[in-house]
């Protein structure tokens, strides 16, 4: 897969299949329904960040993936809910399934430096959109996880992606 950079050439970007990381521990994940707040109901958007930061010169940089899983199946105790999907309740009302299912996680690899993608201040979309996880055919909310993580690593960069 590439992207296309900000002076119209394109950076090459390989990205291994989708793992799903899961809490480290059983202790608060609950199977079940988690019900949405009034304000939750009426923003069901999908927000897409990218976050990109360069590697500390003096560690090894070669494990980044392995240090963001296990730091998400920590957080993952706590915010459980991540970990499921968006269902519509019988009354009409999006209600999160709990269903352990994990958090899509994607390694990547970018052939490039970040200077090419231009002036990440002003995103354009359409070339940081290769540097997003996105399940292949969903079409709607309810056939995405509510949270979905993808490192981009690169020779002078890494990207870390929330959904």
């Amino acid at each position: 897969m590439e992207a296309i950079c900000e002076n119209g050439g394109f950076i090459p970007i390989s990205k291994s299949e989708p793992i799903f990381v899961q809490p480290e521990t059983s202790l608060n994940t609950n199977q079940g329904f988690y019900f949405l707040s009034n304000l939750d109901q009426n923003i069901a958007v999908i927000i897409q960040t990218v976050y990109c930061f360069k590697p500390d010169e003096n560690k090894s940089s070669d494990n980044v993936g392995d240090v963001i899983k296990r730091a998400l199946a920590k957080i993952l105790v706590h915010f459980y809910p991540l970990t499921g999907n968006l269902r519509v309740s019988s009354d009409g009302k999006l209600i999160v399934e709990c269903t352990n299912r994990g958090v899509p996680f994607v390694e990547a690899e970018a052939d490039c430096n970040m200077d090419v993608l231009g002036d990440i201040t002003v995103p354009d979309p359409g070339m940081l959109g290769k540097l997003v996880y996105t399940v292949p055919g969903a079409k709607h909310i309810l056939e995405m996880p509510l949270l979905t993580a993808q490192v981009t690593k690169s020779c002078m960069f890494y990207v870390l992606e929330k959904c």
